[in-house]
C-alpha cells in the first residue's frame, strides 16, 4: 500500500512544477487534467514513471471512473491538490460559465468524487487567489472580512473556499487554502510575461500592445518559492480544521510597464510599445494591490526572492 498525491489540474504551470518537484518520492502520484490551458508536453517526461498515474478527464461535472476508483481503494489517500481552475480571467468576463465550470465544479466535483476514500489525516491544499479580495486600499491580511472580487473568477475561488470549509466540517478533514499572488516560473500558460513573450517574438507585428496604461502594479512571486512555502506550512499542526494563507513576498510589487521594459531589452527587441490609456488592462482587473504575508513569517517562512528577483528569474529561464 502506498501513500496518494491527487493533483488535479497537473498539466498547468504550478502543477507540472509540483509533479517534478516530489516524482522521486516514493508516493503513488495520480494527476488530473483536460488539457484546457494545461499542455500535456509539460508530462511527457514523467509518463514512463512507475509511479505516476494520468488520467484525461473534465472535472466539470460527475466524476465516474471505476480503474481510478480501484487505484484510490488498494492505496491510502494522503494528500489532495486542488489546482484544477480556468486561469484565463478575461475569457471569465466574457462568458461566466467558464468559471462556473472549470474554478468552482471542478472543485465540488474532485471532492464529492473523493470523499469515500478520505483518511483520518487526509489533508486537502488548495490554490485559491488574491483575487478573492477584490480591490483594497491597505494591504490585505487573510482576517479581512469584507471581500469584494471583481472578477468571476475571483467569485468562484472565494465560493470555492466557503465550499471547502462546509467539506472539512463535515468530514472532519484538515483544508489548507493559499491565496496566491501573481505566480510564474517554468511551463507558463498565461499572464503577462506569457503574453509578453508571444507578443515579442512574433514576427509579423512591429509593435507589442501592452493592456492598460502600464501603472498597474502587482506582486509576483516564483513557482518555486511558493511550492517551498506550501511544503513548510503543510507540515505544521494546526488547531483549526481549515487555515487560511497569504503565500507570496512581501513587496508592493512591479508595473506592468517595467516588465514589459525588462522583457524588450533581455529579448533584444525594437518592436514599439504600445500602451492604451485606461488603468486596466480589463474588466475586472486590479491595477494595484498588495497584501500582508505577517502569517506566514511569523510561522516561519520568508519568500527571499522579491518581485523584481522573481521576474528576472523567470525572463532568463523562458531564454
Amino acid at each position: 500500500m502506498k501513500k496518494i498525491i491527487l493533483i488535479t489540474g497537473i498539466a498547468g504551470m504550478v502543477g507540472s512544477n509540483l509533479l517534478e518537484k516530489i516524482i522521486n518520492s516514493k508516493n503513488l502520484i495520480i494527476g488530473i487534467d483536460n488539457f484546457a490551458l494545461g499542455d500535456k508536453k509539460f508530462l511527457k517526461k514523467f509518463n514512463n514513471k512507475k509511479n505516476f498515474f494520468f488520467l484525461k478527464k473534465n472535472l466539470d461535472r460527475e466524476i465516474t471512473d471505476k480503474k481510478l476508483e480501484q487505484i484510490i481503494k488498494k492505496n491510502y489517500l494522503s494528500e489532495i491538490w486542488l489546482l484544477a481552475a480556468n486561469s484565463d480571467i478575461q475569457k471569465g468576463i466574457k462568458d461566466y460559465k467558464v468559471d462556473l465550470n472549470n474554478t468552482l465544479l471542478t472543485t465540488i466535483n474532485s471532492l464529492e468524487f473523493l470523499k469515500n476514500f478520505l483518511q483520518k489525516d487526509t489533508k486537502i491544499i488548495f490554490t485559491s487567489s488574491s483575487a478573492v479580495y477584490g480591490q483594497q486600499i491597505e494591504r490585505i491580511s487573510e482576517k479581512l472580512k469584507n471581500k469584494n472580487p471583481l472578477s468571476n473568477y475571483g467569485i468562484m475561488k472565494l465560493q470555492s473556499e466557503i465550499y471547502l470549509k462546509y467539506y472539512s466540517k463535515i468530514n472532519n478533514i484538515n483544508t489548507l487554502i493559499f491565496r496566491f499572488p501573481n505566480v510564474v516560473g517554468p511551463n507558463l500558460t498565461h499572464g503577462l510575461v506569457f503574453d509578453m513573450k508571444k507578443k515579442i517574438t512574433l514576427k509579423n507585428n512591429n509593435y507589442i500592445q501592452v493592456l492598460g496604461n502600464g501603472e498597474q502594479q502587482k506582486p509576483y512571486s516564483h513557482v518555486s518559492e511558493i511550492l517551498d512555502c506550501i511544503f513548510f506550512l503543510k507540515k505544521r499542526k494546526y488547531k483549526n480544521k481549515i487555515n487560511y494563507f497569504n503565500i507570496g513576498n512581501n513587496d508592493i510589487g512591479l508595473k506592468v510597464k517595467e516588465i514589459v521594459k525588462k522583457m524588450v531589452t533581455k529579448f533584444k527587441s525594437k518592436k514599439k510599445i504600445l500602451f492604451e490609456k485606461k488603468n486596466i488592462g480589463w474588466v475586472g482587473d486590479i491595477p494595484k494591490y498588495s497584501y500582508s504575508t505577517k502569517k506566514i513569517n511569523k510561522l516561519g517562512f520568508k519568500f527571499k526572492m522579491n518581485s523584481n528577483k522573481s521576474i528576472n528569474k523567470i525572463i532568463n529561464e523562458i531564454l
